[in-house]
């Protein structure tokens, strides 16, 4: 069940693309839907608040999206934050992979992409990430009854 009311950051460094995915987020009632155009914005963004998961385009300048990941894995405060990767490039998507790099995101959507299929991926990410009530953010953790979470 996808929880439609945690606050969603899309970062994405085409403002055009980061418009579109938000109102395919509004359109499957997430109504709390914010947009960043760089990695160092959305990080500032991240750790002024709290998100549920962030959908976050690979092929960004300067900082891509696999570097963001990283970034948010690093910080003890972002690193369980659910992250899903979106490119209109599925070789670079197999080129990832293959270069043996661990891949610390919860999920690839290649674009374009309609709002059920990115629907069905956040729910297969979202309680694979939200199993365990550690993971919950903040927010989450307090409606849910997880006290100290």
């Amino acid at each position: 069940m996808l929880k439609r009311w945690m606050p969603v950051l899309v970062v994405d460094d085409s403002m055009t693309m980061c418009s579109v995915m938000k109102k395919i987020l509004l359109s499957l009632d997430f109504d709390d839907v914010e947009g960043r155009q760089s990695a160092a914005d959305a990080i500032e963004e991240l750790k002024r608040r709290d998100y549920g998961f962030v959908l976050c385009d690979v092929e960004m300048k300067p900082v891509g999206g696999a570097e963001f990941v990283r970034m948010m894995r690093r910080d003890k405060f972002l690193r369980h934050v659910p992250v899903i990767l979106t490119t209109g490039n599925a070789a670079l998507v197999t080129e990832m992979f293959n270069e043996g790099d661990p891949f610390l995101a919860n999920g690839f959507i290649l674009k374009p992409f309609t709002a059920n299929e990115l629907k069905a991926k956040l729910a297969e990410v979202l309680e694979a990430a939200y199993q365990k009530k550690e993971l919950l953010p903040r927010n989450l953790a307090r409606l849910n009854g997880f006290e100290g979470a």
